[in-house]
């Protein structure tokens, strides 16, 4: 009888070990490693927006208004893409269903990069009004990072902020079950929400009427006040949260948990596949400067509940 005894309780002690390898549900909180994010160099690119006022120039520069109209008034640049060390989220998870599982996702990242908008050159010098005439014009810079504007810093950022925030629905399942150790694949959907780039639009919907209204000889005085450069700069982080891009993903994933204990560990890899441009209003208006093709990778703990 104590022989049984000892069999039953042996039993009882594996099956509860094995079955409580894996719950039925957890949530895991991790840290990312976004490699999917990235954007070309631009400088000097065209701007939507309209051409200001050319009456009331200067009597030097008054018969050359054809000419200044026939150049791209306002540009912008955009360069030197950076990836910040911020980047964490969550996921929810049901391991119960047959065949797969279904889990839900979220990372919030944070990049940054060298934003400037650049105005038509109209000093009176002899050297620039010869080069409006020769069709070569001279461009001023404001500089439109959290450093240049004296903002301090955004989480950590310096430069022109860029922010995201996107969620995954995933369907997985298992490839490999080596008891403590599972290899899982699988794939879904995700939305992405992120901050505008610099654009003709955002630049506008900052400065509204003020821009919009002025005479072409008042552009430097309003864009050289650090004032109207912050309104830009916070337009961007005060949008964070607009029409999202759409895309899918697919994974390959693995995680590891001891018997009865309820933490595991876990380490999921997505390859990102944007279907729409995260920011419409910048670039052509076609091709979005932003590129989310590429390889995301969590790292984190997972809680069975």
């Amino acid at each position: 009888m104590k022989k049984i005894s000892t069999i039953v309780v042996a039993a009882l002690i594996t099956v509860s070990a094995v079955s409580s390898s894996y719950a039925i549900a957890g949530i895991g909180f991790h840290w990312g490693f976004d490699l999917s994010m990235s954007m070309d160099d631009v400088r000097g690119e065209r701007l939507n927006l309209p051409l200001p006022d050319l009456t009331g120039l200067p009597p030097e520069l008054a018969g050359l208004d054809e000419e200044i109209a026939a150049f791209d008034f306002f540009r912008v640049s955009r360069e030197n893409w950076g990836r910040s060390a911020i980047n964490f989220g969550g996921k929810a998870y049901i391991d119960f269903i047959p065949f797969f599982d279904i889990e839900v996702s979220g990372n919030f990242g944070l990049w940054q990069y060298d934003g400037s908008l650049e105005y038509l050159d109209l000093d009176i010098s002899a050297s620039n009004i010869e080069s409006i005439q020769a069709g070569t014009p001279a461009y001023k810079t404001v500089d439109l990072t959290l450093k240049d504007l004296d903002m301090g810093k955004y989480i950590g950022l310096t430069g022109t902020p860029y922010a995201k925030l996107h969620f995954d629905a995933t369907v997985r399942k298992t490839i490999v079950d080596l008891w403590l150790i599972k290899l899982s694949g699988g794939a879904g959907v995700s939305a992405h929400f992120a901050t505008p780039l610099l654009s003709g639009t955002l630049i506008e919907d900052a400065l509204g009427p003020a821009l919009t209204t002025a005479l072409a000889v008042d552009i430097e005085g309003l864009l050289s006040n650090p004032k109207n450069g912050e309104k830009i700069v916070r337009k961007i982080i005060e949008d964070a949260m607009g029409k999202p891009a759409f895309g899918a993903h697919a994974l390959l994933g693995v995680k590891m948990k001891l018997p009865v204990i309820p933490v595991g560990v876990y380490i999921d890899g997505k390859y990102m596949f944007p279907f729409s441009n995260f920011d419409k209003d910048a670039g052509d208006g076609k091709k979005s400067p932003i590129n989310g093709y590429g390889l995301l990778v969590n790292a984190g703990l997972s809680l069975s509940i």
